[in-house]
């Protein structure tokens, strides 16, 4: 099977092809979305998003009854006013990472008890921020986050309850840049150097802070359960040695998320039932150890929440054949919109939604418009013939494209839309070049 016929694995739930070998999602013709709101769009299939939540769901409350479960949908994956509403409606909570999306959450009433804050640089104001509007949860990452935030909570009279991230020094297979949990990490306080414990002890001591549990990530794009097993274990390791010492106990842990997609390098992704599972297994050796009962589990899935929900809709401008033997496709976007091949390497493939039942049969590259020789979607896609005004479509493009987005030669960044059955909404209206004049001086 050609890959222009394999990329149709990737789409969203929703996804059929009509008798006239057009690409539908939600029962709506693309080629007719691309026509009504222009290109680049970004579709979003809001029943893929509602799978995806119940997935989790389901499966760690059929696989996994160690402790009860919450669940964070990671914003940095992707975030808008009409995306939170949707989670809470799920019963998510959010893993935000900055005032903007903080502020998103407020914007829509999202129940702010079950919003984490996370980040490794959270500034004064974001702080404060978060104290006022009553963020349930602050996940401390540094010495200095700790004691700037210790300094709010004397100054304010709050006692705002906070996790320990702990960097637990795990090996993970994947991209360097998306490896979040070995020793010399940007994020957390090092385990193996005996920060993290410090760290607890020091906020216990102080009692300025309501000390809740403990955190880490190891990574993203994971595709085996091992490194959320060594990190529980840890953890837990960790707490039991604090236990011993003080008598305090987590009322909640978190291996963080990271969990992976099908991709085009890895098209057989285990089922989130195996990480339930794993977990169970994990957490029932632990027991018999625990001074207390198994502390809430915390998960943050951002990734396989939202990015097989999401697609990027181009249409070709130019095309050109080079004498040695390259033939680029080029596209009204590009790595403005979606840094991630650039960034790290990461792969994608395409299809032509037009043209589903055309026989691929020409190798192209597909290029963006910006002015970078690195500005390629993908090096080598086949797809059926195609010129100047067809339409390009990339799947998983729900995950880390948007919030990445800039306005690389003061280009507007696309309109994006949520659609199902019943209606289509504007999620992100497209910018003009008002938009990006309107931060200038005269």
């Amino acid at each position: 099977m050609s890959s222009h016929l394999l990329a149709t694995e990737l789409l969203p739930d929703t996804a059929t092809i009509s008798a006239q070998g057009e690409l539908l999602i939600a029962g709506r013709n693309l080629s007719e979305l691309a026509r009504s709101y222009g290109t680049p769009l970004y579709i979003f299939d809001r029943a893929t998003i509602i799978n995806a939540c119940t997935h989790y769901k389901q499966a760690f409350s059929t696989y996994y009854n160690a402790s009860t479960v919450r669940i964070l949908y990671a914003s940095k994956a992707y975030i808008s006013p009409m995306l939170a509403r949707l989670l809470a409606e799920q019963d998510l909570g959010l893993d935000v990472v900055s005032g903007g999306e903080m502020l998103v959450a407020q914007r829509v009433a999202f129940p702010m008890e079950r919003v984490s804050f996370h980040g490794n640089n959270k500034s004064e104001a974001e702080l404060r921020l978060a104290l006022e509007l009553g963020v349930g949860r602050i996940v401390l990452d540094n010495w200095s986050e700790l004691e700037r935030l210790t300094r709010l909570a004397r100054e304010t009279g709050m006692r705002p309850a906070v996790l320990v991230r702990v960097a637990p020094d795990i090996d993970t297979d994947t991209h360097k840049y998306l490896q979040t949990g070995h020793a010399s990490a940007k994020f957390g306080f090092p385990l193996s150097s005996g920060e993290a414990r410090a760290a607890l002890l020091r906020i216990l001591q102080d009692d300025q802070l309501e000390l809740v549990g403990i955190h880490a990530h190891s990574g993203t794009l994971l595709r085996e359960t091992r490194p959320y097993e060594e990190c529980i274990e840890r953890l837990l390791t960790l707490a039991c040695e604090i236990h011993q010492e003080t008598g305090w106990w987590p009322e909640e842990v978190s291996p963080g998320g990271g969990w992976g997609i099908e991709t085009v390098e890895a098209r057989a992704m285990p089922e989130i039932a195996m990480l339930a599972r794993a977990l169970q297994r994990t957490v029932e050796l632990l027991q018999p150890r625990l001074p207390a009962e198994m502390p809430t589990l915390v998960l943050e899935p951002g990734r396989s929440i939202i990015a097989r929900a999401g697609l990027a809709i181009y249409r070709i401008g130019a095309t050109k054949s080079t004498p040695g033997g390259v033939n680029y496709l080029f596209v009204d976007g590009g790595m403005a919109d979606n840094i991630r091949p650039a960034l790290y390497g990461s792969l994608y493939t395409a299809l032509a939604p037009e043209h589903l039942l055309k026989p691929a049969e020409q190798t192209y590259c597909l290029s963006g418009r910006y002015c970078e020789s690195g500005d390629m979607l993908i090096d080598q896609v086949v797809l059926p013939t195609l010129q100047e005004g067809d339409l390009i479509c990339l799947p998983t493009a729900g995950a880390y494209c948007l919030p990445m987005a800039s306005n690389y030669n003061l280009v507007p960044r696309p309109a994006v839309i949520m659609i199902d059955e019943e209606r289509i909404d504007v999620m992100e209206r497209r910018e003009t070049y008002a938009d990006v004049l309107g931060r200038y001086n005269n």
